[in-house]
């Protein structure tokens, strides 16, 4: 299972960034997580054709099973994270985000904080039509938001976190074996046609003029 993570921020060392890593840490199994850093080169939405920018941006999603996006808890997002799924929702992107689980996660000192930044991330990529699941993490302030491996210190914050995971993990798994059973029920058709002699000979009389 690939999935793809997108940090709402620039900043190398940013907490949101380092939060993103701990998301992918506390993922019900291991997982293939790819953190996209493409956010800061991202135009804003235009008519015309997809800029190669967005292009590459739809093209890791495409491939990708499930998303992760970590954002800071502001009343305003970056406005590159917003022209990112702009663009990936819009009919250029070719479908990229249909049917992708995706988690959003914020954290913030108040449980309010995050419900903006929460509901506008959930309208930017339903409207591409991926299917978002949404957790707002608590943040005690002066303790410390992560041990020693990067993992969120806080076991509050991991219990909220993981119910969404695990229905993203789950609806990913899903999908993939859906894909495997239409792949496996197709080769086993092509498989019977070529081995059955009646169909052999039906093909072949349709063949001689």
């Amino acid at each position: 299972m690939k999935i793809v993570g997108i940090a709402g921020v620039f900043r190398p060392h940013a907490y949101v960034r380092r939060l993103l890593k701990a998301i992918a840490l506390e993922l019900p199994e291991p997982k293939d997580v790819e953190l996209w850093d493409g956010l800061e080169r991202i135009p804003p939405i235009r008519g015309g054709p997809l800029p190669a920018e967005a292009a590459e941006l739809c093209r890791v999603l495409s491939a990708a099973d499930a998303v992760l996006i970590a954002a800071p808890e502001h009343s305003l997002l970056p406005p590159q994270l917003t022209h990112a799924l702009s663009w990936a929702s819009s009919p250029m992107a070719g479908g990229a985000l249909v049917g992708k689980p995706a988690a959003v996660v914020t954290s913030c000192v108040s449980p309010h904080e995050a419900m903006w930044t929460q509901a506008e991330l959930h309208r930017l990529l339903r409207a591409g039509g991926a299917i978002v699941h949404g957790a707002d993490l608590p943040v005690r302030p002066g303790a410390r938001q992560f041990d020693i491996l990067g993992r969120l210190a806080d076991p509050v914050a991991r219990a909220r976190l993981r119910p969404a995971l695990r229905a993203v993990c789950a609806t990913a798994r899903d999908a993939l074996e859906t894909k495997a059973a239409y792949r496996g029920a197709n080769l086993t058709s092509l498989t019977s046609a070529t081995t059955d002699p009646e169909a052999t000979t039906k093909r072949r009389t349709l063949l001689i003029p």
